[in-house]
C-alpha cells in the first residue's frame, strides 16, 4: 500500500496491523491497539470481553488477505474500502476508523 501518503498511510497501516494480528489470532493486540473505544464499549454492552467478541468476529469473517483499495478521510473519521481475498471471488468491505491518539482505530466493520 505504497500508494497512500500522510494520514491515509496511517489509516492503511492500522488495517494492515489488524490483518497481521487477525492472521495470528492475537485478539489482545486487536483490542489493545487497533479498536476504537466506542467499539470496545459496544462489545462490553453485549456481554463478555472485547477479546471474546473479536474471537467470534474472526471466526465469522475471512479477514485475512486484506488489501486497502482506497481511503477517505473527513476530519477525525476515515473510511477504508478493503478487498478481502476469498480465493475465486474477492469481496469489497468497508471499514470505518476514527482518529484516536496516538493514531487511527477501527470503529466499525460494515457488512457488504
Amino acid at each position: 500500500s505504497g500508494k497512500f501518503r500522510g494520514e491515509q498511510r496511517l489509516v492503511a497501516n492500522t488495517i494492515e496491523d489488524f490483518e497481521s494480528a487477525a492472521s495470528k489470532g492475537d485478539q489482545n493486540q486487536i483490542c489493545r491497539d487497533l479498536l476504537a473505544k466506542p467499539l470496545i464499549a459496544t462489545y462490553a454492552k453485549r456481554g463478555g470481553t472485547c477479546e471474546h467478541a473479536v474471537d467470534g468476529a474472526l471466526k465469522d469473517t475471512d479477514s485475512f488477505g486484506l488489501t486497502v483499495e482506497s481511503v477517505r478521510i473527513s476530519d477525525t473519521d476515515a473510511t477504508a474500502r478493503v478487498k478481502a481475498d476469498r480465493g475465486k471471488k474477492d469481496v469489497i468491505r468497508t471499514i470505518n476508523l476514527v482518529k484516536e491518539a496516538p493514531g487511527w482505530r477501527i470503529s466499525e466493520f460494515v457488512a457488504g
